[in-house]
């Protein structure tokens, strides 16, 4: 069992499943470590993710308590878009070639899709986090959402109750600084991303 990381309240390790063989991701949260407020977003995450099969979003398999840690198995990924985006700046000159304007292209076109697909389940879920490392690459190269802690799920009949002031504030929308937003902050994000796939300064697209 190898390390991966850590983020989103624990540690994230690589484990090879003894029935199938399979690699998978083992994130272990700490109970005793985590505060009111982070063991509520680990419960909205769990009840969000467990919805969402779907190729866009990172999947969730098991889920279990041992010895006051609590473990989920997870989809392993290889990498999250923040080190792609440094590797990619590293490997291309300033002036964008084809090749990098292929690449790109089809980064933003996955990542859009995987918004897009957030935004027209039912019912709608609002991420309210996305950032690069928010954004993983899957082992067949695929870009998928992960992190849901502080995703909001919007039913039709009910109207929008949102925290103020969450997430990133690299990415956080204007609005999103108040209680009065919706899924277009999820949007704003996007646009934000967007410009840095594009070589592109993002704090230009805040400015307006």
């Amino acid at each position: 069992m190898g390390k991966l990381g850590e983020g989103g309240y624990g540690q994230v390790y690589k484990i090879q499943n003894k029935n199938d063989h399979k690699d998978y991701a083992i994130k272990k949260c700490h109970l005793r470590e985590l505060t009111e407020k982070d063991t509520q977003n680990v419960l909205n995450e769990t009840q969000i993710i467990l919805k969402l099969r779907s190729e866009f979003v990172i999947q969730y398999y098991y889920q279990w308590i041992e010895q006051n840690c609590l473990y989920f198995q997870i989809e392993l990924c290889i990498d999250n878009l923040n080190n792609v985006l440094k590797t990619k700046k590293s490997l291309f000159t300033e002036l964008m070639t084809i090749y990098e304007f292929y690449i790109s292209f089809h980064m933003f076109q996955r990542l859009t899709e995987c918004v897009q697909y957030l935004h027209e389940f039912k019912p709608q879920i609002i991420h309210r986090d996305i950032k690069p490392d928010n954004v993983l690459i899957s082992i067949d190269r695929r870009i998928k959402l992960c992190d849901f802690g502080i995703s909001k799920e919007v039913y039709n009949l009910e109207p929008y109750v949102m925290s103020a002031d969450i997430g990133d504030l690299s990415y956080q929308a204007p609005e999103a600084q108040t209680n009065d937003y919706n899924h277009k902050a999820d949007i704003y994000s996007l646009a934000l991303i967007g410009a840095q796939i594009f070589g592109f300064d993002r704090y230009d697209i805040m400015d307006g």
